[in-house]
């Protein structure tokens, strides 16, 4: 079965399209009840559409039928494609309808389903993507599987019809062979790690430094130092194997090998906010560039993409003090603000690439509309600016917006006082923003997941406490209140998604390592022992629910669905860091503020099951190895103590932002509680009537300090 499958699948990329028009006099299916935005979509289409649930899998037992499981986003292009060709196609309905159970999966809401099938389907073709068309047995287990069929056969692939019908025939006149690839394919997705060695510990800080120097020099393998960024077209952030590069060149500097990780870092984020992925007039950045230049986005925005770049632009702007990379984080999280902030807290998942039916019209400018909103001598300047031109950089003579020359050149081009060249550059930007507002805009999808909302809040709170913006640290409080209030269920544990009003699905474990480490960030940023105590119930939690101690590795689910056929461990990177080292790095932050060993164990027996697998693919590994610096040696925790209020605190949230204290874990703390319970507050207060730091690495203890050294 593998070389026919072979010969009709490949692989899809990722992309988006804006939610469909309906008739709403057509009948509706069973997904009417689902709030995902993305099986809405598919509420009106013919095909007999369950969710996932006892009673389409039922249903698939009781009748003997095969399940396709069709699973993808509401920011998929292919997705909506095949929907439009296939899905609405009443026939090719009629014919699934009557051979086949079909279940619609929104993969951002049920990752573990996502997981499972999807690496069925890599195992079957050697490549995967969405949407993901997989065939089931009634026991659910995975026969069949690709990803975009087209209706009818072009590109190489036969039709869907085709399929369904090869499909169909099969199960009726090979089902022996079909259990039985069906019975070979389950097994062999469940891949277990080894035992943790007895007595195996973490590298020492020498190791760790030589470990570093060997995982620089293997990055700079794949690294393309004419455009910044890793590999050739598409090219994709990878915000943590920058973050990775940051703080490395920060451990090793003075070393050719800190250097070289420096600028491997700092060129990549500046070309990737020259070119058209990054969103000039609103801020915020495209899902991925399609050429390897960052010219041309695909123009899904997605807020796991801002949650983990806007921290790699902090990073950026502590080493190197360039303010064009605090400009970015600014106009980044003033976006997220102005445009994904639900009216109750959380943020929204992700904008679609398409608007009226074509992928980025409500970005593209040519000359003639940006005269029609600026006028012709302040168009011809931003024309410069941003390099659009009368052929365009797009399609059909549009362009996307770039940092082509800087304002004053720009200016001088236009003829223009160069003088002028900063304000104009700001009114144009300003101007052009309230326009695109005018344009009909992409879709939405508007449900909040926990983990997304942790990464935005980690990232809120981080930029408000390193930029002195409390704005953004009281965004990010609030949208935490929302997820404790909405997301977490009496027992303590949490729910995945909510939407308008609706929370549902069992969290997993990037929902619970990156609200924790969130909930941590919260605390850094206002010393607030609320958000600690919540983090340490989040945590505890995480670890009864997804620890296994054999492995060191956490499960990506808590065990409790018999419905999924494994419990996955995934360790590695994907398009965000990797849960489980997301949860290492929360345990060895909760041991810094509490010294509690129950968060140590752990982590120490984490890190070290990964040693092996990270220094042998450290691109795949860098969300683990970068914060490996503080499980091996422990790290500085500066608590400062105002005198009554934030302003009060200025100096030091300055000072303990600069490089020189990159290592170390700020808690910034606005007025003193002499008889807190926790260690890192008892006793402390402000000193002669001034902020005043309370430095300490474990047990030991600077003096306490009211300024910074210059």
């Amino acid at each position: 079965m593998t070389p026919i499958l072979l010969s009709i699948l490949a692989s899809c990329s990722q992309q988006h399209q804006e939610p469909d028009s309906v008739n709403a006099e057509a009948p509706k299916n069973h997904l009417a009840n689902e709030t995902s935005p993305y099986l809405l979509q598919h509420v009106y289409n013919p095909v007999d559409w369950y969710p996932w649930g006892d009673e389409a899998l039922e249903r698939a037992k009781t009748e003997g039928k095969p399940i396709f499981l069709s699973i993808g986003y509401s920011a998929c292009h292919w997705c909506h494609v095949m929907e439009h060709e296939s899905f609405e196609n009443q026939e090719i309905a009629a014919y699934m309808n009557e051979n086949f159970i079909s279940i619609k999966v929104d993969r951002e809401e049920r990752p573990d389903l996502d997981a499972i099938y999807m690496a069925a389907v890599q195992k079957l073709t050697g490549s995967g993507g969405w949407p993901m068309s997989v065939w089931l047995t009634p026991e659910l287990k995975p026969f069949y599987g690709g990803t975009y069929f087209p209706a009818e056969a072009k590109y190489g692939r036969p039709g869907f019809l085709e399929i369904l019908t090869f499909i169909a025939n099969s199960w009726e006149g090979r089902r022996a062979e079909v259990d039985a690839a069906a019975d070979s394919l389950t097994e062999g997705l469940n891949s277990k790690f080894p035992e943790v060695e007895a007595g195996k510990g973490l590298v020492t800080p020498a190791e760790l430094e030589l470990g570093q120097q060997q995982w620089v020099a293997s990055m700079r393998t794949t690294y393309d130092n004419i455009n910044g960024g890793f590999g050739q077209a598409p090219k994709f952030p990878r915000a943590e194997d920058l973050r990775f590069l940051l703080a490395t060149a920060q451990h090793l500097k003075g070393t050719i090998p800190g250097a070289q990780a420096q600028e491997m870092a700092l060129f990549t984020l500046k070309k990737m906010t020259e070119g058209g992925m990054y969103d000039r007039l609103a801020g915020g950045f495209s899902r991925y560039s399609v050429d390897g230049q960052w010219l041309i986005p695909h123009f899904e925005k997605m807020l796991y993409d801002q949650g983990t770049l806007i921290p790699a632009y902090l990073d950026a702007y502590r080493l190197s003090e360039d303010e064009s990379y605090a400009h970015i984080v600014r106009q980044s999280c003033d976006y997220l603000l102005r445009e994904m902030v639900d009216d109750a807290g959380g943020f929204h998942s992700s904008t679609d690439a398409d608007s009226e039916g074509e992928e980025g019209k409500f970005f593209v400018w040519t000359p003639a509309t940006l005269a029609e909103v600026l006028g012709e001598q302040d168009a011809k300047f931003a024309a410069i600016l941003y390099g659009v031109t009368e052929t365009g950089n797009f399609e059909h003579g549009q362009s996307v917006l770039t940092d082509a020359k800087p304002a004053p050149i720009a200016a001088s081009e236009a003829g223009v006082p160069v003088s002028e060249a900063e304000a104009l550059e700001e009114s144009v930007r300003a101007r052009l923003y309230e326009a695109r507002l005018k344009r009909i805009a992409p879709g939405t999808d508007d449900k909040v997941l926990t983990a997304w909302n942790g990464l935005a809040i980690d990232a809120l709170a981080m930029a408000g406490r390193r930029l002195n913006e409390e704005r953004y640290t009281l965004a990010a409080a609030r949208a935490a209140d929302f997820l404790l209030s909405e997301m977490k269920l009496e027992d303590g544990r949490l729910l995945r998604a909510w939407r308008q009003g609706k929370a549902q699905h069992a969290a997993v474990l990037e929902d619970y390592a990156y609200f924790t480490n969130s909930l941590l960030s919260l605390f850094m940023s206002t010393g607030n022992e609320r958000w600690l105590l919540e983090a340490q119930n989040v945590a505890a939690l995480m670890l009864i629910d997804f620890w296994d101690e054999e492995s060191g590795i956490f499960f990506d689910t808590d065990g409790r669905d018999e419905k999924l056929l494994h419990r996955l461990q995934q360790p590695w990177d994907g398009a965000t860091p990797a849960a489980n080292a997301v949860a290492l790095e929360a345990l060895t932050l909760l041991h810094a503020f509490t010294q509690d060993e129950k968060w140590r164990a752990p982590a120490q027996r984490g890190y070290a099951a990964l040693m092996g697998m990270a220094s042998s693919n450290p691109r795949a590994f860098a969300s683990t190895l970068r914060p490996l610096a503080w499980a091996v040696q422990e790290p500085g925790v500066a608590v400062v103590v105002g005198t009554g209020d934030s302003a009060s605190l200025s100096v030091w949230r300055e000072a303990l932002a600069s490089s020189a204290y990159a290592d170390v874990l700020p808690v910034l703390r606005p007025a003193a509680d002499m008889e807190s319970d926790l260690s890192l507050f008892l006793g402390r207060g402000p000193q002669d009537e001034k902020a005043t730091l309370y430095l300490c690495e474990g047990q030991t203890c600077q003096l306490p300090r009211t300024e910074p050294i210059e």
